[in-house]
């Protein structure tokens, strides 16, 4: 059997016991096999948004990197986002089986993990609340750290058969026995108790800094260093801060020393230099901070109850427990845990000050057998046991989702395809299975391949019109006809030129394919009511409509600014004629069309003969000089015809009339009664060209073929640089209107139209 890929979701970034348990297990699980992480943050808004916000984080090395994939925020409103933390080359990640860190709120979004589930679930009270654990049921499998766990969960309710134990662990490399620096604090002699979690009352904190204030007098070179910050302070019980807290429980000795939220590097300091490590909480999901103390050699104190006793039973200095009580409770001020149900175990605090005496007056003995616990421990805890434990336990979950007994009584799978911007398939049933998908084309090469299972989804990438079939397992499920199917195609510029130019093809691939075509344009009124498109249904850019199939027709790029071929094109839409992109793009045989835009003829606006000259383009790479406008203007005077300029902004030409900011309408009048136009490769011109009038088109940006060869003469200067728009070598800037690629801060910048003369246009024209 294949090794599964593995996908986790959970709180994998940040300081939190669970969080450096959760990135010390998975780099050992990556390397049995693939995994990835789905970090989960909480939160309206994090800084994570980045691309790689993560560098600086001490505890974040390129392992990780390579297992963070994506980012999850799960806003206040339960809106799911997800984004790339750091950049993956590879194609999309579909895991065998997911494994969800439930010890906050990720359990709430069972169904948005694909494929068999595992709910890695840690918790202290002998009940967990009802919600929380019916979702938890739903779960393939529950993963528990402890045995005692596993009791609770199965009392609970829960299949025996569905509750394995995989512990957590120890990093070996970082807590192991050694001899360090001592902080400058703790040159003084004194006798160090160390208390490090925070005020919490399942943690016992004011119970065992009470016991230590009444085991030892304040003659005894005794101190306890205390790191007991709680983030959740004020609305626990009032207190902003561990001092105020402390003075407010009558704790004021100067014995008691605080340290507030140690660097990792100080913390595993403490636990090596201290002289005893002190907890008797009311119960323990792990206890990540004991087993490292221990792991250190240093003489470690606990209660005698739930899950630390996975690691800790029969070493160091246990407190017998006297009972349980309800872990709800009030007795650390007004702070209550509202709706926790079960129980905590009631540790016997005479005793833990016995202990606490033992362990002072008998240091060495018990540091010695402390030391000799600690390879114990570390033989039987490390994280590489811990992370083949967690394979093996995966590896036989695996074996029994593809079993037959597993999928019995499960709804059967079924295949759901649909197209939009591109073939989707997805598969829905409850019966865990590995599914080869496939997406053939009409020679039926295969375009593109992968396996999912259950309740996943996959698509290909290419967009553009093509004639598709679905393969799965081997049997094709569904052949692509449009027949009287709703096709949206989608007009995604807002250009004059490109929306004229590609709209005919809309025609004709409603009649080619027998479909009803909904067309969004940001022009629609140039094509609505008229006679080539009465059978096109027009909606506005934005409009929802249901369709079947979607098609977009534009320029369509990547994040790099290069063009999006593979999945947009089947061809690079520069290098061919405009109109080619719509065709392309559409699965038609291109060929010139032009079918006309709406337009009603009204009186002529100039008496004789006036030519229109059109120098303005939005890319000012496209334009001509002015000089030469002027000279051109001259020309056509004395040659008997009347210049006039025709612009949406004011150009002014000496004894020229300028059409100054006219409506569309009012120049596509002043257009139709002109002799001809002289102007760029822009959109005006397109115009010109769908009224069926002549075009002199000066351009040395673009291509000769590139716009329409009807009613046109196109003039060049091929002997200068010219066409770098067509030149796939180039990366052309779409935000930078005076791009030149080769010349640009040179006194050649845009010399492929600098070079053509006013005489060789004149010479030129059609008079």
């Amino acid at each position: 059997m294949e090794k599964p890929k593995i996908y986790l979701h959970g709180s994998y970034i940040g300081t939190t016991g669970f969080n450096n348990h959760t990135r010390d297990f998975l780099r050992q699980l990556s390397k049995h096999t693939q995994v990835k992480v789905r970090n989960f943050t909480v939160g309206d808004s994090w800084a994570g948004y980045t691309l790689t916000p993560h560098d600086n984080e001490p505890y974040i090395n390129d392992v990780d990197k390579s297992l963070l994939y994506k980012q999850i925020l799960y806003n206040s409103h339960g809106k799911l986002e997800n984004f790339t933390i750091y950049p993956d080359k590879s194609k999309e990640f579909f895991p065998d089986v997911n494994i969800v860190l439930s010890e906050t709120n990720h359990h709430i979004f069972y169904e948005d993990y694909i494929g068999p589930k595992i709910a890695y679930n840690v918790w202290e009270s002998t009940l967990q609340p009802e919600t929380f654990f019916n979702q938890l049921l739903k779960y393939d499998e529950i993963w528990v750290p402890s045995k005692w766990q596993r009791e609770c969960t199965i009392n609970q309710g829960a299949d025996p058969n569905k509750v394995k134990v995989v512990p957590e662990g120890v990093d070996i490399h970082t807590f192991f026995p050694e001899e360090v620096e001592k902080l400058e604090s703790y040159n003084d002699g004194r006798f160090k108790f160390l208390l490090f979690g925070r005020w919490d009352y399942r943690k016992s904190t004011k119970e065992i800094i009470q016991t230590f204030l009444k085991t030892f007098s304040p003659e005894e070179p005794v101190d306890l260093i205390v790191s007991i910050d709680n983030m959740w302070g004020e609305e626990m019980d009032g207190y902003k801060t561990t001092e105020e807290r402390l003075n407010a429980y009558g704790f004021i000795d100067p014995r008691i020393k605080i340290i507030h939220f140690p660097s990792r590097e100080d913390y595993v300091k403490y636990l090596k230099t201290g002289h005893v490590f002190v907890s008797c909480a009311r119960s323990e999901g792990w206890n990540l901070p004991l087993i490292e103390a221990m792991a250190c050699g240093t003489p470690s104190i606990y209660s005698n109850c739930c899950a630390q006793l996975e690691f800790a039973e029969g070493k160091g200095f246990p407190v017998n427990i006297i009972g349980e009580k309800t872990a709800n409770s009030n007795d650390y001020g007004r702070y209550v845990m509202s709706e926790l149900p079960g129980n905590y175990y009631e540790p016997d605090f005479n005793h833990l000050s016995n202990v606490m005496r033992h362990v002072y007056e008998n240091y060495d003995d018990c540091k010695e057998k402390s030391f000799e616990e600690s390879i114990d421990l570390r033989n039987n805890f490390n994280w590489e046991k811990i992370g083949l434990i967690g394979y093996e336990t995966i590896m036989n979950f695996h074996k029994k989702i593809n079993s037959t007994e597993f999928n019995k009584n499960k709804k059967p799978n079924e295949f759901k395809v649909s197209y939009f911007e591109g073939p989707k398939v997805e598969i829905i049933g409850d019966v865990y299975k590995q599914h080869l998908i496939e997406f053939l084309d009409e020679s039926d090469n295969i375009v593109y391949s992968t396996n999912i299972s259950n309740n996943m989804w996959t698509s290909c990438g290419r967009k553009y019109y093509t004639k598709w079939k679905i393969r799965i397992d081997g049997e094709i499920i569904d052949e692509f006809d449009l027949t009287n199917k709703r096709v949206l195609i989608s007009m995604e510029s807002k250009s004059i030129g490109d929306t004229i130019a590609w709209a005919p093809y809309v025609v004709e691939f409603s009649k080619k394919h027998n479909c009803k075509v909904v067309f969004s344009t940001f022009h629609n009124s140039w094509f609505e009511g008229h006679e080539n498109y009465k059978d096109i249904e027009f909606i506005k850019p934005g409009d929802l409509t249901n369709c079947d199939v979607v098609y977009r027709v534009g320029w369509m790029r990547s994040d790099d600014n290069k063009w999006d071929k593979f999945d947009c094109y089947p061809n690079y839409p520069n290098t061919q004629e405009l109109q080619k992109t719509a065709s392309d793009i559409l699965g038609l045989e291109f060929k010139e069309l032009n079918l006309g835009i709406n337009f009603t003829p009204k009186n002529k606006p100039y008496m004789g003969k006036y030519v229109i000259l059109a120098p303005e383009s939005t890319a000012g790479c496209k334009e001509w000089t002015y000089d030469s406008w002027v000279l051109l203007s001259k020309l056509l005077k004395e040659n008997g015809y009347t210049p006039v300029v025709l612009t949406s902004k004011k150009y002014n030409i000496k004894n020229v009339p300028n059409a100054y900011g006219k409506s569309l309408e009012e120049a596509m009048n002043i257009l139709y009664h002109a002799e001809f136009m002289i102007g760029l490769s822009s959109g005006l011109s397109w115009i010109n060209w769908a009224l069926g009038k002549h075009t002199v088109m000066i351009s040395g940006f673009t291509p000769k073929y590139h716009e329409f060869t009807t009613n046109i003469t196109r003039i060049q200067n091929e002997h200068s640089c010219n066409s770098c728009w067509s030149n796939i070598n180039f990366k052309f800037d779409s935000g930078n209107w005076n791009w030149c690629p080769i010349w640009e801060g040179t006194d050649k910048q845009h010399i492929c139209q600098k070079s053509i003369s006013p005489l060789t246009v004149f010479n030129l024209l059609p008079i």
